[in-house]
């Protein structure tokens, strides 16, 4: 199932719950008043099932949503690691970037991106000008961005950060073979 159908549902669900929570609000505010003292221990039982309720929500919400996760499960990871990686090392400088001029296909590569000077972005287009990932580039820091091409081609790599007056000439590029 597509992430985008499931949108209007849950919307229309929380939607449909806050209002709920906001007539009942409405509605109690209707009632006469009630001492502090019988109102001090309700209110402590609430917040009590509140936080309760909230947490059991919230574990919830990171379970069903685990899926979607950002990042490669660890085991793709660790045997990524013992596969045969690539560490390549990119140094940004105004306005350039020192990078080799041809990386292989279909191998795991890991740029260490560093700076020389000031605060560089270091963004890699595909062929069609499409970014496939981009890290930043900070002086005394190294950045590990790993990365499989898996299309042959001219890369470019450009600076998202701006750099200086130069900025917008600041890009490279490699052959990926």
């Amino acid at each position: 199932m597509a992430k985008g159908p499931l949108v209007l549902p849950v919307f229309l669900v929380l939607a449909a719950a806050a209002m709920a929570v906001m007539l009942l609000v409405a509605l109690s505010t209707r009632l006469s008043p009630l001492p502090y003292s019988q109102v001090q221990p309700n209110g402590y039982k609430l917040r009590r099932w509140w936080f309760v309720i909230l947490s059991v929500g919230l574990v919830a919400i990171f379970a069903v949503t685990l899926p979607w996760f950002p990042y490669p499960p660890l085991r793709a990871a660790a045997h990524a690691a013992k596969n045969d990686t690539l560490y390549v090392k990119i140094t940004a400088q105004q306005y350039g970037f020192t990078m080799p001029s041809v990386l292989p296909l279909d191998r795991r590569i890991v740029f260490e991106v560093t700076s020389l000077d000031v605060n560089h972005g270091f963004g890699i287009y595909d062929p069609r000008g499409q970014i496939v990932a981009q890290v930043q580039a900070m002086p005394d820091y190294v950045n590990h961005l790993p990365v499989t091409f898996t299309r042959a081609g001219r890369y470019t790599v450009r600076c998202l950060e701006y750099c200086g007056i130069g900025h917008a000439s600041m890009q490279g590029g490699f052959d990926v073979r």
